[in-house]
């Protein structure tokens, strides 16, 4: 039976557009704090390793210091792939 490769986790903003709804951009995060974004993104209790997509909101900008957020023009979210 061959073994099966491990996946690694992406952790990204995606971005995207007010207008038409498409996604725009995709911001790779270099950290990621469990713990801290679980309790500040209200995490699902069905979600404990955050897999699902969450907004950000003027609310948890602050976890993001390097990011100039246009509210006005777009949408972030942070996602969770496999890669």
């Amino acid at each position: 039976m061959a073994a099966i490769d491990s996946m690694d986790i992406v952790r990204q903003i995606d971005v995207f557009d007010n207008e038409t709804e498409l996604l725009v951009q995709e911001i790779a995060m270099e950290t990621f704090d469990l713990d801290t974004f679980k309790k500040r993104f209200n995490a699902k209790q069905d979600d404990p390793l955050m897999y699902y997509h969450y907004e950000i909101t003027e609310d948890t900008v602050d976890l993001f210091p390097a990011i100039k957020f246009d509210f006005n023009r777009f949408s972030y979210y942070v996602g969770c792939y496999q890669a």
